[in-house]
This record gives structure tokens, sequence and C-alpha cells, in this order.
């Protein structure tokens, strides 16, 4: 039964599609120039690149008005202060402030896959005891705090829900569950955009 939920939902999601941060009326912080749309797009663009002063498109959208739509539609709940996304040191973040908790999304932009294997690695290495998810990005685990880290390309995709209560949203869920949704949810988006 739970796997058909999920099913439903992924079918949901993919049929509703992904905004851009850059779509009109966006709240997100604007996206690069010439940014890539896709995160293995991005990836290649920055091997031997220099650094670029803002995220990719493909990492904005996890803090874009469609995208906290399309999550809020997901989760039955919205958060209520608007996302107020930061940029330091290669990480674009944003925390989803909710009437009962809260949880920060965060993608880090590596300069190939090869460096976001290894940060992947370190991540995984000092999180204690981690339970991998197959089929999620190219590799993924889960804390066993409920967050998710997710490594797709030159990206690493966190869902920190440890601010989350035991159970959350509607139909209540496991903050774990809230956050493995969470990250399909940015991958259904990250593969709608790189087509």
């Amino acid at each position: 039964m739970r796997l058909r939920r999920t099913a439903a939902l992924l079918l949901l999601l993919t049929a509703v599609g992904c905004g851009t941060a850059g779509s009109p009326g966006s709240d997100a912080a604007p996206p690069a120039t010439g940014a890539p749309a896709s995160p293995s797009a991005a990836a290649g663009a920055s091997a031997g690149a220099a650094a670029s002063d803002r995220p990719s498109d493909a990492t904005s959208m996890i803090c874009n008005p469609y995208f906290r739509q399309e999550l809020a539609g997901a989760l039955g709940t919205d958060i209520d202060r608007p996302l107020a996304p930061s940029w330091e040191k290669r990480v674009y973040s944003c925390e989803y402030h909710y009437p009962a908790g809260s949880m920060t999304l965060s993608v880090k932009e590596l300069p190939d896959p090869a460096t976001a294997l290894a940060q992947y690695d370190g991540l995984r290495g000092s999180a204690g005891a981690v339970t991998d998810l197959n089929g999620l990005g190219e590799a993924a685990y889960k804390r066993a705090d409920g967050t998710t880290v997710v490594r797709k390309d030159g990206f690493v995709l966190t869902v920190d829900v440890a601010k989350l209560p035991e159970t959350f949203g509607t139909p209540p869920r496991s903050r774990a569950d809230v956050a493995v949704m969470t990250a399909t949810t940015v991958m259904i988006c990250w593969k709608e955009h790189s087509s």
C-alpha cells in the first residue's frame, strides 16, 4: 500500500512540473547568467572553471516559489514565512519554516562528480549509523534523525529534517519519509529540467 502511495505521488509531481529560479514572481535568488539548467550540465560546465558567484538554475530550484508550492501539495502543509535563500561557500540553502517545526534544504555545488563523490563519502562517514536509499540520485542515505543526503552529478543535496516533529504533514508521515519525499521531488525537478 505504501509503495502505491509513493508511486502515485511521484506521478502527480511529474505531471505538475517544476518551476525555475528565473520564473516570474520568484522570491528566490536570481539564477546565474547562462547557468546550466541541469545538474549534469552544471557539473560539466563548472569543471576547471572559476567558481560562480551564483548557484546554478538547478540548485536555485530548491528555494523557488514553484518548488515550494509543489512541496506544500505533497506534504499537505505550507510554510508560515517567506523563504530566505543563502549562497555561501558554494552551498545554496533555505529553511522551510512551518508552524510545527522546520527543515533545511541545501545543495553543495562541486566542480565535478569525483569531488562530489568525495564530499558525499566524507559526510556519510561522519554521519554515524545510516541507511542506504536505493534509486535516489546516484547514491543516497538517511541518518538516524531522518535527514536525507543525495549525490547527483556534481551536487550533494541535503534535506535536514532534525527540527521537524517525529510525524509531520497531512496526512501525517514520519519525518524520515518527509525527507525522502522532498529529496525525490528535487530529483524529479532536476530530471525534468535536464530534458
